[in-house]
């Protein structure tokens, strides 16, 4: 008679008594869940992994897997998940790499659907929405509140703006604005992808005042309606009296990214700790320190 192993989990692992896992699953001794979250079957956690409170991580993932970067040197780094987070099935999640900053972290109340990956070095803000399939690069930043739909594949040192909208399907090779729209559009879906307007549901999140609401449609319609030159454009804006938060924060993403190399802002983070990784260096530090 032959008997299976349920589960494989490290004794050296840290869970808290109210998480829940489920069979099948495998944990590393280097993990940390915290209380209320819920791993469904046959999910792998390794690595430096950091898990916070209230997440579901659906059946079939894997997290804290090294990063697919030849220039990794297998130093501790680590993947650091948030709360009140959906990680549907068959999600990939890699740690950090040396260069990138050691860190890859998943923020609060994300939706990231089934077969989704997020490669090393990613920083993904609050309330966003990850579809099916979404596939990100290297040292990615998604900010808040910013919606990736199916089949969604965005190349490495990338930010995806807070509050807008990249279509299905997309191949983004460069940044996109906060509240607009990116895609291909359904009568050419074959022609390079184009900022196709404001993105209104993510306007209407973002909770803004009335007045700032519409200065900021304003402000998307006159950045993006004709080839004229962007930075013309915004600069004229700017000099406008009473300028709203949302739209200098519109106008300085924007100049960002056409100072940025390839239209991306992070490529001058290469090979580089980013901004973001800052906060939690202490681990790194406390690492060196006991090894």
């Amino acid at each position: 008679m032959e008997i299976s192993v349920i589960r494989e989990i490290d004794p050296r692992v840290h869970i808290s008594a109210d998480a829940r896992i489920g069979p099948y699953c495998t944990i590393g001794p280097d993990v940390s869940i915290d209380a209320g979250t819920i791993v469904k079957d046959r999910v792998t956690i390794v690595g430096k992994t950091i898990i916070g409170k209230n997440n579901i991580i659906e059946h079939g993932s894997v997290l804290g897997a090294f990063p697919q970067d030849l220039k990794y040197q297998g130093k501790p780094t680590y993947l650091i998940i948030g709360d009140g987070n959906f990680i549907g099935p068959n999600v990939t999640a890699h740690v950090g790499t040396e260069l990138g900053g050691y860190i890859t972290r998943i923020g609060n109340n994300n939706f990231i659907d089934a077969a989704a990956h997020v490669a090393h070095d990613c920083y993904i803000d609050d309330n966003t929405h990850l579809a099916p399939a979404v596939l990100l690069a290297g040292h990615i930043r998604i900010e808040t509140g910013a919606v990736l739909e199916e089949m969604v594949g965005v190349h490495h040192f990338t930010t995806i703006g807070r509050f807008s909208k990249v279509s299905a399907r997309t191949a983004v090779t460069r940044d996109v604005p906060p509240f607009t729209i990116f895609g291909t559009g359904k009568e050419n879906p074959a022609s390079p992808a184009i900022i196709l307007g404001a993105h209104h549901e993510g306007i209407e999140k973002a909770n803004l005042q009335d007045q700032d609401r519409d200065a900021l449609y304003k402000a998307v319609e006159e950045i993006f309606c004709d080839g004229s030159p962007i930075r013309i454009k915004i600069d004229r804006i700017l000099n406008q009296r009473g300028v709203s938060e949302a739209v200098k924060t519109l106008c300085e993403f924007c100049l960002k990214s056409l100072s940025g190399k390839y239209g991306r802002q992070r490529e001058a983070f290469r090979g580089k700790i980013p901004p973001e990784a800052r906060e939690y260096l202490h681990l790194i530090d406390k690492e060196s320190h006991e090894q």
